[in-house]
Parts: structure tokens; sequence; C-alpha cells
């Protein structure tokens, strides 16, 4: 039977999948393209973490599970949506969809990234917590780079920082007298901050002041 952070790993791994496949259908990207920028937004963060850990090959080019779950979500997604993004832009309920498939990744990759730090260093509480934010951050880098986009993580609202919190979190519960629910505490957590931060439009102080348009 697989772990929580197994079965965590392949949420995340849906849920990323849907948020890039989603994102090309937005920007016109036919089936390939599509499939392409939700397979590197579901599996480039592990991969990073991977490499950083020294898995030659990384994990989700091991199993075909990976591939296969991302060819099916971009199945489903141009069977069901495809009609609806004759537009530019998504409407508001493909918007919620997106960002809440995008913050389940978040949370997701998140825990695994932090328990995978944690299982070969325990002892280094910065590498940890960093791990679990660049698998969970990762994926969607490559994912707006690909659609031509500002990385999120670089300017939007509160992004990386719930999975700042959430790897602190994690530590902390694991090395105390908690740690059977560090997992669940920390996924909890970086979802909880993540769904705040999109509904009530938090956001970190922007680098300088807006300058007017000149008319």
């Amino acid at each position: 039977m697989p772990t929580f952070v197994q079965i965590l790993d392949f949420i995340g791994t849906f849920a990323f999948a849907i948020s890039g496949i989603r994102l090309a259908s937005a920007k016109r990207f036919d089936w390939f393209g599509a499939y392409v920028v939700g397979l590197a937004t579901a599996i480039g963060g592990g991969i990073v973490r991977d490499v950083l850990l020294g898995y030659f090959p990384p994990n989700s080019l091991r199993n075909v599970v990976y591939v296969t779950v991302v060819l099916v979500v971009t199945v489903i997604v141009f069977l069901i949506y495809n009609s609806r993004y004759r537009k530019h832009t998504m409407g508001p309920r493909s918007r919620a969809s997106y960002l809440l498939a995008d913050a389940l990744g978040l949370a997701s990759f998140t825990v695994t990234g932090a328990s995978a730090g944690f299982k070969l260093y325990p002892e280094l509480p910065i590498f940890i917590v960093l791990l679990g934010t660049i698998t969970a951050v990762g994926g969607g880098i490559i994912r707006d780079m690909l659609a031509q986009r500002i990385p999120s993580v670089l300017k939007e609202d509160v992004y990386a920082l719930p999975s700042i919190i959430g790897g602190i979190v994690y530590y902390l519960m694991v090395t105390s007298s908690w740690d059977s629910m560090a997992v669940y505490g920390a996924f909890t957590v970086v979802l909880v901050i993540r769904l705040l931060a999109i509904k009530y439009n938090w956001s970190l102080p922007k680098v300088g002041k807006t300058k007017p348009v000149a008319k």
C-alpha cells in the first residue's frame, strides 16, 4: 500500500498537470504542446529534486505512471474544455479551477520534497526547507516560461512563501513529538495559506514604485 507521501506525489503530479495543460489551452497550444507543458509542470520540480539528491535517472522518468497520468489529463482537458478556449483568456470558473489545482500541487510537492530531503539529510534544516520549495515551484516556473509568462513565483501574490512556511512546519513537527503528523500538518498549512492568498489577494511588497503612464 502506498504511503501518504507517495499519494501526495501522485496528487501533485495530477494537479500540476491540470494547471499546465489548462494554461497551455488558454494560450491556444495544440494538444502536443499542451502535453509538453503539462508534463514539464508535473515532473519538472521533482526532476530538480532528484538531481539535487543524486537520483539518476529521476524517479518520474523511471516510472511510466507519471507520463501516463499527464497524457490522460491532456485528453480529458481537451475533450471537456477545448470548446471553451476560443478566446485567449480564461473565464472566472476556469481560472478558479486552475488556481485550485496549482495550490494542491504546491502543497503536495512541498511535502514530498521536504520529506525526501529529511530522509537523507535530517541534520540540514535549510536544505530540507529549500528542497521542498524547489520541488513545489520548479514545475510552475518551467510552465510559465514555456507559456511566455513571467513566473508566478517572481511577481504575483503570495506563492513561494506558503511552501517555505510549510517546509519549516514539516521540519519542526518531524523533529518533535508531532512527527507522525508532520506530513499532514505541512500539507494543510501550505494549502490553506495559498488559498487564503488567492481569496484575499495577498501579495508581498513590490520593488520600486509604479510610474504613471505619460499621456
